[in-house]
């Protein structure tokens, strides 16, 4: 648990120092060092997150001469048998991920989210139980590391690199290609904001009344290694928990779209998507929806609540945007209440209840 602690202490200074006054190279160590935590912590744990034991299995399946394994993305399979191949081990692996992780998430925050923000983005990814994820699904975050710094590049107009990095996550977990769902409901939410957010939540709340087994079955088609999935009970795992987990989100999705200032109007919305500045607010608000919806009709159902953090990340932006736009008198209550939303649902469902397994943090003293 000090681990933990420690870590968020840390974000929570950060947040501290990049509200205040202070120069640019105190923000960029800072927010350097809460990445290189993370990296760390990710990279160094040693029987932390429930599949852990699973990934060591993995290693030596894929490298074993006695087992064809095409069971794993092909990115995943050659990135295993490299390692082993140069006589590291299964613990480079966990390293590599952790770095990628952490230079990810520096190059992600340092060039779309405001410097006043970088360490309530930080808090937000810990806390809002992004991190704790990411020690369980870690060829997940391995894809998702690569779609963070993809958008990036995609923003500075570097497309074919952009393209060739989403590949490459891809090549470490297909779901990640369900970010590209961001693109159509972006020109849906251009054309027809408030109809489509109608739509969205129509589905959403379909799925969560009346299940989502058949959406399991289609995803496994995708997916085989989540073929397990197909006859899990959907609705076992739903708790008072999980949907304050969905509501909360929600909450603050409709308080920021009240504030035409704060997330786009139609008529920005409809703007050229040339223009950076419109472009970049246009995904945040169509990433911001879509977690917020399929957090929702995902409730408690930890096979698919996986697909809703891949849009984590443009939540925490649009968080970080809520705080920076809001009016004087508003924003130290907005700004408490979510830090204290937040460090109560991390006590709760980490300390307490163990959530992902990563309790007690251990770290491994043997590097390879």
């Amino acid at each position: 648990m000090t681990a933990y602690i420690i870590l968020i202490a840390l974000c929570i200074f950060t947040d501290f120092i990049c509200r205040i006054k202070s120069g640019q190279l105190a923000r960029k160590t800072l927010l350097a060092l809460c990445c290189l935590s993370i990296a760390v912590l990710t990279g160094f744990r040693y029987e932390v997150g429930a599949d852990y034991e699973h990934y060591l299995e993995v290693y030596d399946y894929i490298n074993s001469p006695y087992i064809e394994r095409d069971y794993e993305e092909i990115g995943y399979r050659l990135l295993n048998k490299a390692v082993d191949a140069v006589g590291w081990g299964a613990r480079a692996i966990f390293i590599i991920s952790g770095i990628l992780l952490g230079i990810a998430l520096y190059i992600f925050v340092s060039q779309v989210v405001a410097q006043y923000s970088w360490g309530f983005f930080m808090f937000l990814f810990v806390c809002g139980g992004t991190f704790f994820s990411s020690l369980n699904l870690m060829r997940q975050y391995m894809a998702l590391s690569c779609c963070l710094v993809a958008y990036v590049l995609w923003k500075r107009h570097h497309s074919i690199w952009a393209v060739l990095l989403l590949a490459l996550g891809v090549s470490f977990h297909r779901s990640i290609l369900i970010v590209l769902l961001l693109f159509p409901l972006r020109f849906f939410l251009r054309r027809s904001r408030n109809m489509t957010i109608l739509i969205m939540y129509i589905v959403s709340f379909t799925v969560l009344i009346f299940g989502m087994d058949s959406i399991i079955s289609t995803i496994a088609r995708i997916v085989p290694s989540w073929s397990g999935y197909a006859n899990v009970d959907t609705n076992e795992s739903r708790n008072t928990i999980a949907l304050l987990k969905a509501i909360v989100p929600n909450m603050l999705l409709f308080y920021g779209l009240s504030k035409s200032r704060t997330l786009l109007p139609n008529s920005e919305l409809a703007a050229d998507t040339n223009n950076e500045r419109y472009s970049q607010r246009s995904f945040m608000l169509t990433g911001t929806i879509t977690f917020a919806a399929m957090s929702i009709c995902f409730a408690g159902v930890m096979i698919l609540t996986r697909l809703t953090e891949f849009f984590a990340p443009l939540y925490y932006v649009y968080l970080c945007r809520l705080i920076q736009d809001e009016n004087r008198e508003m924003k130290p209550l907005l700004n408490y209440a979510i830090y204290l939303y937040y460090l109560v649902l991390t006590i709760v469902t980490i300390f307490v209840m163990n959530s992902n397994d990563v309790m007690p943090y251990q770290m491994a003293w043997k590097v390879w």
